[in-house]
């Protein structure tokens, strides 16, 4: 029998681009979050670094369920928009105002009632961020089946990423206590300042996911017909070697990468004692970098695979960040240089472990006849959250232990002890480079290459076409 020809078509340019505006809202979310919350909540509101570490770890328990469920609920709804469109239609204006409602300061005194304030905030912004996240990251491999076009369509997204996560370093702080602040003045005026910026974010947060889900068309995909069985999923989903592999390759990545942002402006600004502003510009010159270096990545993953542009590009990264380890107070201007080479190991790790992932979904739907991007998505947005919390909680420790100080006067200089400011040392480069050299190896043993997922996508149209064509005997003898 001659296999159907499954493979959706070549996606179009303008198709592309309404799905990548689709990474605006939690890029610049992320973003927002990753750099300036703990900076916000240490250096705005006043709250300890072992405080401010600890609200980052409520909401991770609710991810062990929220994340894989709302993936799974995607994967079985039967909908005229499709399975993943109402999230995206109907979660985007909530998601936005969750994030606003991070950037404020309500008026309490005690810092019990600040502690429980954000940290419930954090858990419905987190609840929001994965309803409308993980249908969206669901869609890559939906849309498509061919190898190179999902590493396109990723770079598409991490394109509208990058270029969101440039405008959120580089403008969001500078607004909020630079533009905004002096407009008020008077003691309150860095916080509205901050609760002025986070609005503005807020409204630029909705509209792309609107746009995307009146614009888009998901392919026809039968909803999965299983019933919701958290262990047994779990067990089916993580008894995947190559999901395993990816998963841990993704982690590491992102994880680290998290936390960098984390701790990075205070490291700049207290530890390398860069002029102000430097900071700002420092994040700016990375991202722009990122931005300018996507096509080469592509082209390196479609010259030869994705395991080998993974080899190349994370292990330019471990080489840059093993050379900032020598950097130290006053030594800003080698940043230059280092932004710019850091822009580039930042665009392999953001786009090549997603284009990794997308093609073990296939393997599944080998194992099991089922599509379940959703699922699949939810336990990586999980994992990924999980490992953030965990770390930056743990940042948080290490930094209260070590006597960093926090203030409520932004971003300015703080003089620190030299323990806390060796620890912010070892976070932004030694540890980084050492979770990514642990990537290398496990990037080395990924099974699926170019040639291997080509036979799985052809195993898959035999399976297809045999049936269809079971299907329509019987209207053929009736």
């Amino acid at each position: 029998m001659t296999p159907i020809a499954t493979a959706t078509p070549r996606l179009t340019t303008t198709f592309k681009l309404v799905f990548g505006l689709g990474d605006w809202g939690p890029s610049a979310a992320s973003t927002a979050r990753n750099i300036f919350w703990f900076v916000f909540l240490t250096n705005v509101v006043g709250l300890g670094a072992g405080l401010a570490g600890g609200v980052w770890l409520v909401g991770r328990v609710w991810d062990a369920v929220n994340d894989p469920l709302i993936g799974s609920i995607s994967d079985r709804l039967h909908s005229r928009l499709g399975r993943r469109r109402p999230f995206l239609l109907f979660g985007s204006i909530p998601f936005a105002l969750s994030f606003f409602l991070m950037f404020i300061v309500p008026p309490f005194q005690s810092h019990s009632a600040l502690l429980l304030y954000y940290s419930l905030i954090f858990l419905i912004y987190d609840t929001l961020f994965t309803i409308v996240n993980v249908p969206y990251l669901a869609l890559v491999p939906e849309l498509t089946d061919h190898y190179d076009e999902r590493s396109s369509l990723t770079g598409w997204r991490t394109a509208v990423a990058f270029l969101a996560q440039l405008v959120t370093a580089g403008a969001f702080k500078l607004l909020a206590e630079n533009v905004f602040a002096p407009w008020f003045g008077g003691p309150s005026g860095l916080r509205l300042g901050y609760m002025l910026a986070a609005g503005l974010w807020a409204i630029s947060m909705a509209v792309p996911f609107v746009l995307l889900a009146l614009v888009i068309r998901e392919p026809d995909a039968q909803p999965v017909d299983s019933p919701i069985r958290p262990v047994a999923n779990f067990r089916e989903v993580f008894a995947n070697r190559p999901f395993r592999l990816a998963a841990l390759i993704y982690l590491l990545c992102f994880a680290t990468g998290d936390v960098i942002l984390v701790v990075l402006v205070r490291y700049l600004v207290d530890y390398i004692r860069v002029p102000p502003g430097f900071d700002s510009l420092f994040l700016v010159i990375v991202l722009t970098f990122s931005l300018l270096s996507i096509p080469a990545i592509l082209a390196l993953m479609r010259r030869t695979n994705k395991r080998v542009a993974y080899l190349i590009g994370i292990g330019f990264m471990v080489v840059v960040l093993s050379v900032a380890m020598f950097l130290g107070p006053g030594d800003y201007r080698p940043l230059f240089v280092g932004a710019a080479l850091a822009g580039v190991g930042f665009a392999a790790m953001s786009i090549i472990p997603w284009a990794i992932v997308a093609d073990v979904i296939d393997v599944d739907e080998l194992n099991t006849g089922e599509r379940r991007e959703g699922l699949y998505t939810g336990y990586l947005v999980f994992l990924r959250k999980l490992g953030t919390g965990v770390m930056v909680f743990v940042v948080g420790q290490l930094l209260a232990v070590t006597g960093y100080v926090s203030s409520n006067t932004g971003s300015a200089f703080m003089q620190q002890p030299d323990a806390a400011l060796m620890i912010m040392r070892a976070l932004v480069t030694a540890l980084p480079a050492l979770a990514l050299g642990l990537s290398l190896i496990l990037a080395w043993r990924f099974p699926i290459d170019r040639a291997s997922h080509e036979a799985v996508r052809r195993a898959l149209d035999e399976r297809r076409a045999a049936r269809e064509a079971g299907a329509t005997l019987p209207e053929l003898t009736s």
